[in-house]
């Protein structure tokens, strides 16, 4: 199934995975579960612990587990080599559906071939151009919130540079960064803008703390982490720099209270919900579901009522929140009326408003 066509009508698709996809024992056709009780396994690249999208996976299948009357087990892989193996191993223990965030997509897509009775579900992004009709994934567009958190930046620096961490450069942590760059620009037309990327390394504070050193130290005085673990080595900068930092993925703000001022958030709780609800009951629906900030999969940790920053800032600072505040809820608005165009740099690169923020398509 192609992510071309099951990215048209995103919404539409959305809205139908949320009772979405899926059967148990294992037939994708979606026949009922052969045990009274759903069964899943989610299968993480990494130790709970990230504060980002690990947790916010496992937050979601315990919300299943209390909703839904389901049962599980999370089997950590945490390095390409070993992920194969263990998806393999998981296969064999016959859960209802495989939840595989973050994965190596090769193979994943691998042993998803081999066994086609098996449901996988990806609940957030991997990079493929076509699934196996057993396999289903979230494609969360995160450019939309990440502009948001960027006019946030662009609102509170000091010095006119900010910077960001990111785990690798590619067209999915891109789609993060140059949203957020084009957000720090809106409300900072003559702010620097400078990304820092770790080559690959996710799961090392240490290493995203060294990075983050470099930008704090080079004047940037807000630094978005996008980088999993090794974000939380930005925190560790930051507060050690008396800078700032923009969490990612779930609410981080409480990771460093007065730090953080804001978190970009990407519900991995509600796609790796709607994914186990969806197979539960037996709808599986294969291929790509696309969605975004329209779908509540993704926004700011104030969406959620989140009041860290504002309890624990220095006051100057605090003092801005409320005008910054409304007037990001002015520019959601028209992000969502469709008058604000946020440059995507996973799907339209070439787009004019990437182009307006330097990405080369």
């Amino acid at each position: 199934m192609s992510r071309t066509r099951m990215s048209i009508g995103a919404g539409v698709l959305l809205v139908s995975a949320i009772a979405l996809a899926g059967c148990a024992g294992g037939d994708a056709t979606g026949a009922a579960p052969a045990s009274d009780t759903f069964s899943y396994a989610l299968v993480t690249p990494g130790a709970a612990g990230d504060g980002g999208f690990i947790d916010s996976a496992i937050a979601g299948t315990k919300l299943a587990e209390s909703e839904l009357g389901v049962t599980g087990r999370v089997v950590e892989a945490e390095s390409v080599s070993q992920q194969e193996g263990v998806l393999r191993s998981t296969v064999a223990t016959k859960p209802g559906i495989i939840i595989a965030p973050g994965l190596d997509p090769d193979s994943l897509l691998a042993v998803a071939q081999e066994n086609p009775d098996q449901l996988f579900g990806v609940p957030s992004d991997i990079f493929a151009d076509e699934l196996p009709e057993n396999v289903q994934a979230y494609a969360i567009n995160v450019h939309e919130s990440s502009f948001l958190g960027g006019y946030v930046a662009g609102s509170l620096t000091q010095t006119k540079k900010v910077g960001a961490v990111l785990g690798i450069d590619n067209p999915g942590l891109n789609q993060f960064f140059y949203g957020y760059k084009q957000g720090v620009l809106a409300a900072c037309p003559d702010c620097v803008v400078t990304p820092s990327y770790l080559n690959g390394e996710f799961g090392d504070p240490s290493v995203g703390q060294e990075a983050a050193l470099a930008l704090y130290q080079g004047g940037n005085d807000i630094v978005f982490a996008v980088a999993g673990l090794s974000g939380q080595g930005v925190f560790a900068a930051a507060a050690q720099q008396g800078a700032y930092a923009i969490g990612v993925d779930s609410n981080q703000d409480g990771d460093a209270p007065g730090t953080i001022l804001v978190s970009v958030m990407k519900r991995v709780d509600m796609t790796t919900l709607n994914l186990i609800r969806a197979a539960q009951d037996g709808e599986f629906t294969p291929g790509f579901v696309a969605a975004g900030m329209k779908d509540g999969v993704t926004g700011l940790s104030w969406d959620d009522g989140s009041t860290v920053f504002a309890e624990n800032g220095p006051a100057a600072m605090v003092a801005l929140l409320p005008d910054v505040q409304t007037q990001i809820e002015e520019l959601q608005e028209q992000i969502l009326g469709g008058s604000l165009v946020v440059c995507d740099a996973l799907n339209e690169p070439s787009s004019s408003a990437c182009t307006a923020v330097g990405l080369a398509g």
